[in-house]
This record gives C-alpha cells, sequence and structure tokens, in this order.
C-alpha cells in the first residue's frame, strides 16, 4: 500500500522530531520527510535506512524550508532554544548588540518561527497542506501578568504562536499547537540528579516549591503519542503533552521504590537548586520553575487541553512507572 500522506518532520534526528517520527513511521498512511541541515550526517543517515526521505534545509533559509515542505499533508515543528544560546557564534552577536545571550537566542528562536510559518503558508506549500503541529510553550508574561520576563526558551515559542494567529490567518486555521511538559530525562543534565553516598544509599535535591504536581514526560516515546493524535483530530487543538503528573518528591520516592534503594530527599531553595548549572542558564530556570509553580505549566490557559483521551480514546502516555523501569541508570552507580 502506497503512502497517501507526507508528514514533515522538522528537527527529526532531535528528541521531539525522532518522537513524533518513530510514532508514524509504521502507519501505511503516512510517507516521512525528515528535515536536517546535513542529510549526509550518521544521525540522518539512519533515518534514511529506516525508509525516511531525508532534505536539506536550513531555518533560517525560507526558500529551503519552501522547498522541503513542498507536497506536505502536514508539518511538525520544532525549534531549538538551546542550541542558539550556547552557540559560540550567537553570544558573540549578543554580546555585540548589548544583549543577554538568552533574549538574544529568544529572538533568533521566534524569528526561525517565523520563517518556518512563512515557508508554510506559501502558496505551493499551503495547496496540499491540512495540519501545522506546532510546539509551543505557554506565554509567560501573559499569563503571569507581566511578573516573570526572563523565561524566554518559553517565550520565544509563544510568540511565534501569537504571530501565525495574529498575521498569518490561513495558517493559524490548520494549525494545533503542543506543549511539551518537563522532560523526564532532565536528571541527566544535573536537575536533580541523585548522588550515590558511600553506604550506597542516595541523596536527591529537589526545590522548594512545594508539592505543586508537574507535567512529567518521557519525550522520546509521549511527544509522538501525542502529535499523532492531534494529526487524526481537526485543527484548531492545543494540548499539554505529559506522561504523568507527579511532585518532585514522588517521582524520585517512585524512583527508589522501582530501584530498590534508600534514598533521602533534601529540599533546597531555588536559587541552591540550580546553582552548579551555567550561569547563562540560572536566572532562566528559576523564573521558569517560579512561573510553572505559580501559575501552572500553561499559565492556566483554558483552551489548553490536558487530557489525551479527549483527543483519542485509544492512545495511552507512559506511566512514570514504566519511564522509570525501562531508563538506563548506570551513570549513578
Amino acid at each position: 500500500m502506497t503512502a497517501s500522506k507526507l508528514l514533515v518532520v522538522i528537527g527529526i534526528t532531535g528528541t521531539q522530531g525522532s518522537s513524533v517520527a518513530n510514532a508514524l513511521l509504521q502507519s501505511p498512511e503516512w510517507h516521512i520527510r525528515g528535515i536536517s541541515r546535513n542529510p549526509s550526517s550518521a544521525a540522518a543517515k539512519l533515518w534514511t535506512s529506516k525508509g525516511v526521505q531525508m532534505v536539506k534545509a536550513d531555518l533560517d533559509d525560507v526558500t529551503s524550508l519552501e522547498a522541503a515542505f513542498s507536497g506536505a499533508t502536514a508539518i511538525f515543528a520544532v525549534t531549538d532554544f538551546y542550541n542558539l544560546v550556547f552557540s559560540p557564534v550567537h553570544a558573540a552577536a549578543a554580546h555585540e548588540a548589548g544583549m543577554a545571550p538568552n533574549e538574544y537566542a529568544r529572538n533568533i528562536e521566534t524569528k526561525q518561527g517565523i520563517n518556518i510559518a512563512t515557508a508554510a503558508n506559501s502558496p505551493v506549500v499551503s495547496a496540499t497542506l491540512t495540519h501545522f503541529v506546532f510546539s509551543s510553550l505557554s506565554d509567560t508574561k501573559r499569563w503571569s501578568g507581566g511578573k516573570y520576563t526572563w523565561n524566554f526558551h518559553f517565550d520565544g515559542k509563544a510568540d511565534v504562536v501569537k504571530h501565525i494567529k495574529q498575521k498569518v490567518p490561513d495558517l493559524a486555521a490548520k494549525m494545533s499547537t503542543v506543549q511539551v511538559g518537563m522532560y523526564a530525562s532532565n536528571w541527566k543534565g544535573g536537575m536533580g540528579r541523585p548522588q550515590k553516598q558511600e553506604d550506597g544509599s542516595f541523596v536527591v535535591q529537589i526545590p522548594d516549591v512545594g508539592e505543586t504536581k508537574l507535567p512529567w514526560i518521557f519525550v522520546q516515546r509521549d511527544t509522538g503519542v501525542y502529535v499523532k493524535a492531534l494529526l487524526e483530530n481537526e485543527t484548531g487543538k492545543d494540548i499539554l503533552a505529559f506522561s504523568e503528573m507527579a511532585t518532585w518528591r514522588e517521582f524520585w520516592e517512585l524512583w527508589s521504590s522501582i530501584r530498590g534503594v534508600k534514598l533521602r530527599v533534601q529540599v533546597v531553595s531555588v536559587e541552591s537548586f540550580f546553582q552548579f548549572f551555567p550561569e547563562i542558564l540560572r536566572r532562566e530556570f528559576q523564573e521558569s520553575l517560579r512561573y510553572i509553580t505559580e501559575f501552572g505549566y500553561t499559565g492556566g490557559d483554558p483552551d489548553v487541553c490536558g487530557d489525551l483521551q479527549e483527543l483519542s480514546p485509544n492512545a495511552k502516555a507512559t506511566s512514570l512507572r514504566e519511564y522509570i523501569g525501562s531508563e538506563d541508570w548506570s551513570s549513578l552507580e
């Protein structure tokens, strides 16, 4: 059976994009095209070996995106704030402009998102496009009433959504958004990484944010589950993608139970929790966490759905128990 629909995946060699591609890869009705700046890379060739068509395109080049999107039935779009904020080229440009690297990265990320929208709305692409799924996050400044202004990795994406709704109505009519929750794998980057003690027990620090339940996601699996559900529905849906809601304490106590190890939870201030992070990210993460704790991950946006079964009754996200059981924890030993 020949696939009748074409899904173009931005970021297919990254975490979210690869999850989306894997979720649709075995579907007989979908053919997948991946976008890469270097289709000859080892990561890109791996997708080619799976039957994915890999094409070259750059988020800074609208013309290349138009060509990559040609014939698409659906597009999954994601932008990467962290790649931009740690880029030496952009850091130098930010310094020259007298801007914080975070703010500069947000501006570039927003511009790239607008480039994606411009290309997706071009006549040759819009002729076949029915679904445009954008990976966004909530509008911090709006939902906090201006209280939090340094959550740039949220606001750059939210600015793209605002641009599309205000300036690109034809594409807005085809758009759905997915707000991907807190990566359950963030511990690998040091965000609450358990430390093994001499007696074989562990100590883990959690931030002093009360018993707030957070939307943890096994991003490598469940991003695709949610995007697939959006593609099976009419457009105009906004959903929070998560595997399971849990407090920070619940997450690690479940880990301790499953792993069969003794664990002591140490509650520290938000400032202390992020003290070992690169300086460029400390304020960013502190404000982000305080915003999430006070206003919620979606900021309390009433238009964002938090129920996967409402979109797709048969869809199932991964439980934290399943995530913890499948994860490689050998680096903690």
